[in-house]
């Protein structure tokens, strides 16, 4: 065998020439193969002498199949002597196939382009971090919404006060729908519609008002909500002291000052640490040329219309075409609006693909066992979590996860 190829971007197209002797031996097989399925009279199926079969076989069914077989063979054999790294199915065309002659064909394949980097490692040593440190208002906040949580709640007859539980129920000519719906907030904590907390302050369970509001799609106009009181509740908070902390899983109020500030700076550094990948990544990108592939745009874009899919049908509980009647657009307007966001994270591949082969980074399969042990140990059934992380896709999330972060260690971040 022997090819010629040629390059154009990122294509790459490769003549291949099988000689007479070598596709051959591939015809020998394909006849035997072929004449072992022959059915004739006399003779048990796969039994039929070779001699007698020649008669029956059609000769360019058998140049068609060793044909199929050889390029399966020697595209393989190509592909991974070349090291290619394709990003499209390959395109195969027979230019010639005769009996005594060579077998010649031309694959067409598109490959993962050319990238020029900038210096990344200075780019990221030159990439300023932030001091990480837990203040006390962060600690306070994070206090209070532990204690909350634990509040109990009393129904009251008096009127409502702030700090109080109130359940309403409400709708609204002026909206769409017009349904009632249910809510529940506690008043003065500013969680909700002001204007609707404001006048609900001395209200009791049973009551009714119209309260006028802004509309929520647009300020300049009113609406009149419909209220009824539900229910007033009194909130009693624990007493922060030993026996709180016990409740929680402490064994004393230092022992949880001391876990929460802990969980805090750890949650700031690792929101730290991806805020800073992310602007070592945005500012290589600034600097890197590279011919974005469009099947990989179109491959990003897909992927993002089905995430929003997923999230629509699990977190709307819609159908996509009512969510796209509600948004007023159409599938392909939406996957237009992809497209800046497709180009970023196809860019950003590539770039740590790059990264990658010229670092040398490797992550072999020691680490992504530990890996699927420390994910599967915070699941219930942790045997049966492990078995599912190793036998799905997933073990290729983690092994591209392992692999990001050693770039990124690399990188110093």
């Amino acid at each position: 065998m022997n090819y010629e190829k040629k390059q154009e971007k990122n294509k790459i197209i490769y003549n291949i020439v099988v000689d007479v002797e070598e596709y051959g031996k591939y015809c020998d097989e394909a006849f035997s193969q072929i004449a072992k399925q022959l059915e004739i009279k006399g003779f048990r199926k796969g039994h039929v002498p070779l001699n007698i079969a020649k008669q029956y076989v059609d000769f360019s069914d058998v140049l068609s199949h060793a044909a199929n077989n050889c390029i399966e063979d020697k595209w393989f054999e190509i592909a991974n002597k070349e090291k290619i790294e394709a990003i499209s199915s390959a395109n195969v065309k027979i230019l010639k196939m005769a009996k005594g002659n060579p077998l010649e064909f031309e694959v067409e394949i598109e490959t993962l382009p050319e990238i020029e980097l900038p210096d990344y490692k200075k780019i990221a040593k030159d990439t300023p971090k932030k001091e990480i440190k837990v203040d006390e208002k962060e600690y306070k906040d994070a206090l209070n919404w532990l204690i909350q949580s634990r509040a109990k709640f009393f129904q009251k007859n008096e009127e409502a006060k702030k700090g109080d539980l109130i359940e309403i129920t409400y709708s609204s000519k002026d909206l769409d729908d017009n349904k009632e719906k249910k809510d529940r907030f506690i008043l003065g904590k500013g969680h909700y519609i002001k204007e609707l907390e404001d006048e609900l302050l001395g209200v009791s369970k049973g009551d009714k008002k119209e309260i006028e509001i802004k509309d929520p799609k647009d300020n300049k106009k009113k609406i009149v909500l419909n209220v009824v009181i539900d229910s007033v509740q009194k909130m009693e908070l624990p007493e922060l002291n030993d026996d709180f902390a016990k409740s929680v899983g402490f064994e004393s109020v230092e022992d949880l000052e001391k876990s929460m500030r802990n969980g805090i700076e750890q949650e700031k550094k690792m929101a730290e640490k991806q805020r800073i990948r992310t602007e070592v990544l945005e500012k290589i990108a600034k600097e890197t040329k590279v011919d974005l592939p469009q099947v990989l745009i179109e491959r990003e874009k897909e992927a993002l219309l089905q995430n929003l899919k997923n999230r629509v049908s699990y977190e709307l509980q819609t159908t996509f075409d009512d969510y796209l009647k509600q948004v007023k657009k159409t599938e392909e307007e939406i996957k237009k609006e992809f497209e800046k966001v497709a180009k970023e994270r196809v860019k950003g591949f590539l770039i740590l693909h790059e990264i990658e082969k010229k670092e040398n980074v490797v992550v072999v399969e020691d680490e992504i066992d530990k890996k699927i042990e420390e994910l599967a140990a915070q699941y219930p059934d942790k045997d049966k979590a492990r078995e599912d992380l190793k036998n799905s896709d997933a073990r290729y999330y983690i092994e591209d996860e392992l692999k990001r972060d050693k770039i990124f260690s690399i990188l110093g971040c």
